[in-house]
């Protein structure tokens, strides 16, 4: 029988060495997805930055699981980074708290604001200075319908 999950704020009560035990024992029953869902994050990358705050993220996390902001998006089909806009070198292997998230595409409000919120869940356990520049512009609808056409049309 599983062991059954406790609420976020008596998991945090416990001391670091009985928080990896539990979460080390919970990853054998549970998928992340049941982690997240009994301590309400909305996205994995909440979890992940919860683990880093209490400093047990590299004891829990095994090497294969490690969180890449983008590792979900790129894993979904070959030619999503193109797709997605994503240059070569936009997204490189993690050097130790190294990160680089570029993003150059068009998407809908709720789409981006997506984006956004899962970049800023992430961003909340950076301590160090983050370098930014952020351009956001609404297209106007005869915009919009050229960037469908080019974007549709085959090479010949």
């Amino acid at each position: 029988m599983p062991e059954k999950m406790l609420p976020l704020d008596e998991f945090l009560k416990l001391d670091a060495d009985e928080q990896v035990e539990k979460l080390k024992r919970w990853k054998m029953d549970y998928t992340l997805k049941d982690i997240r869902e009994a301590w309400n994050f909305k996205h994995s990358a909440q979890y992940y930055m919860l683990l880093k705050k209490l400093r047990i993220y590299e004891r829990v996390v095994n090497k294969s699981d490690k969180f890449y902001p983008v590792q979900e998006q790129l894993q979904q089909r070959p030619g999503a980074m193109e797709e997605r806009g994503w240059r070569s070198g936009g997204y490189q292997a993690m050097k130790s708290d190294a990160f680089d998230y570029q993003l150059n595409t068009t998407l809908k409000g709720p789409d981006l604001a997506d984006k956004l919120e899962r970049l800023a869940h992430f961003l909340k356990g950076e301590q160090k200075d983050i370098s930014i520049k952020l351009s956001i512009v609404a297209l106007e609808p005869q915009e919009q319908q050229a960037q469908s056409d080019e974007g549709s049309q085959q090479p010949e």
